[in-house]
C-alpha cells in the first residue's frame, strides 16, 4: 500500500509571476547564474518537460504532507515552459518550488516553503531528488547567502 501512496503522490504543475516577493526574485537570480530557463521546441520536448514539472510538483506536495497541509504556486499548475524551471542538462531539470498552507498560498499567495527538486531523465527511468526542502530563508543560508536583500 505505501508504494501505491508513493506512485500516487509522484504522479501529480509552474509558472513564477511577474509580481513575485523579493525573497523569491532574489532566490530565482541566485540559483539561475549558469543554467538556463526550460525550453521545449518539438512537442516531443513539451510532453516530456511538463512529465517533469508534474512529478517535481508532486514530489513537493508529498515531501510537505500532502494536498490537506501543502499547496505549490499557481506556476506549477500552468505551462511547463513558465514553471520555476532551469535546465541542467538535455533531460535534466531543476525546479525551485514555493509553496506553503492551501489558503494562504491560494488567497494571498504567501509562501513559506521552498522545494529544489532536479528530475533527471525521461519515462520510467526519471531520477527525482530533493536538494533542499523547507523555510524559504533557509535556502539562502544553505547555499551562503542571504534569501533576503539587506
Amino acid at each position: 500500500m505505501k508504494h501505491i501512496v508513493t506512485a500516487a503522490s509522484l504522479i501529480l504543475t509552474t509558472v513564477i509571476g511577474s509580481s513575485l516577493p523579493t525573497t523569491a526574485r532574489t532566490l530565482e537570480k541566485q540559483t539561475s547564474k549558469s543554467e538556463t530557463a526550460c525550453i521545449a521546441t518539438t512537442p516531443a520536448e513539451q510532453l516530456t518537460l511538463n512529465a517533469a514539472k508534474n512529478e517535481a510538483r508532486q514530489m513537493a506536495e508529498f515531501t510537505n504532507g500532502g494536498l490537506n497541509v501543502y499547496r505549490a504556486e499557481p506556476a506549477m499548475h500552468g505551462a511547463a515552459i513558465a514553471s520555476p524551471c532551469e535546465m541542467l542538462g538535455p533531460t535534466t531539470w531543476r525546479f525551485v518550488i514555493r509553496g506553503g498552507e492551501p489558503t494562504a498560498v491560494a488567497v494571498a499567495e504567501e509562501y513559506t516553503t521552498l522545494s529544489v527538486i532536479i528530475m533527471e531523465g525521461i519515462g520510467r527511468d526519471r531520477i527525482v531528488t530533493v536538494i533542499y526542502n523547507g523555510p524559504i530563508a533557509g535556502y539562502g543560508q544553505m547555499r551562503g547567502t542571504s534569501a533576503t536583500p539587506g
